[in-house]
């Protein structure tokens, strides 16, 4: 009687030291996790199992104070009382009811995670917060599939009906919103590939409307919102921008314009007329040096001579073509100015 209360006090002692260390542990590897970009629930999960770890070899160090004929008879007592080798049988293996919850658990935490960490990397790209969520969800939901699928096989349940039932609802839903998911591909597209930024201003060639030229105000994952230079918003399917041509007007931030001068032929002289042109132009502080402005002969009639005359300004000064007008009538009264090329609404 002596040597059981002995056994039974340091099996009390033994599993109280197994769950302090486990708490210990735990706390460690909690307050080192929370640190990185695990999500929370994979962190309390990994600790909750530190914990049982070591409770578990708690368990295993008190079978070794007792001996394995008293460990026995206990166990074949209690489940004389209690048919715990009836209700084992009814649920089936144990071992597989816990590691079927144990890839549940480390399912939903490992999706989660990869959602986190898929919101904040798009954050770099400039996606708004709502499309960055569903992505984040839907990678979530696809790492949850995986897990339940992967207990179905656990249990050998056969995984021909859910895959066919999955099947023909994805077929249904893919023919009913297949030109939602067209516009959707291409936004995921425009969004990982960004061939223009929220303020840029392009070009959208082609469609009933033309071409159309604005800024970007939103690019979302189904459509992208454009200011047109004329002042109204419009939302362009994304499917309509991947199968055209999109002209990104401020990608460079310089722009070219060009200008035609048409002179009588008495006021024309080949090697002075150029030069006075490129000497004006170059007292224009706002014009860029390089690359240099250039004028050539672009056209001859009986009566005059017609020059194309190309410079470089920086995006958004659209005055500077106002001023290099106004200096270039001031010099050549008689003259002809058009503007031919001013690289869209600048």
């Amino acid at each position: 009687m002596g040597i059981q209360v002995q056994q039974l006090i340091y099996s009390i002692l033994t599993l109280l030291i197994a769950g302090a260390a486990g708490f210990f542990l735990r706390r460690l590897l909690v307050e080192r996790l929370r640190r990185t970009v695990l999500d929370d629930w994979l962190v309390e999960t990994l600790g909750v199992m530190v914990i049982l770890l070591m409770l578990a070899l708690g368990v295993v160090v008190v079978i070794s104070i007792w001996s394995i004929s008293n460990v026995q008879q206990l166990w074949h007592g209690i489940a004389s009382n209690l048919a715990i080798e009836k209700l084992a049988n009814y649920m089936g293996d144990v071992w597989t009811v816990i590691l079927s919850a144990f890839i549940l658990v480390l399912g939903i935490g490992v999706g989660r995670t990869v959602s986190k960490i898929t919101i904040r990397n798009l954050a770099e790209n400039r996606i708004d917060i709502n499309t960055r969520t569903l992505i984040g969800r839907m990678l979530s939901f696809v790492v949850l599939g995986i897990a339940i699928f992967w207990i179905l096989a656990l249990w050998h349940l056969s995984i021909e009906t859910p895959l066919a039932i999955l099947g023909t609802i994805a077929v249904t839903f893919t023919f009913a919103i297949q030109d939602i998911l067209k516009d959707l591909v291409a936004g995921f597209y425009i969004l990982v590939e960004r061939p223009f930024h929220i303020g840029d201003e392009i070009s959208i060639e082609g469609g009933t409307a033309g071409t159309l030229t604005g800024r970007v105000e939103d690019v979302q994952l189904r459509a992208t919102k454009v200011r047109l230079v004329s002042g109204e918003e419009v939302t362009i399917p994304n499917a309509r921008i991947f199968s055209t041509t999109v002209i990104n007007n401020t990608f460079y931030g310089e722009r070219r314009v060009t200008l035609t001068i048409t002179l009588p032929q008495e006021q024309y002289d080949r090697e002075q007329t150029p030069a006075r042109i490129l000497s004006i132009l170059r007292e224009i502080d706002e014009i860029i040096p390089k690359p240099e402005p250039v004028a050539t002969i672009s056209g001859y009639t009986r009566e005059a001579v017609t020059l194309t005359v190309r410079f470089w300004i920086v995006h958004g000064q659209s005055g500077v073509i106002a001023d290099a007008l106004h200096a270039l009538r001031s010099a050549f009264a008689e003259a002809e100015l058009t503007v031919k090329e001013s690289a869209g609404a600048i």
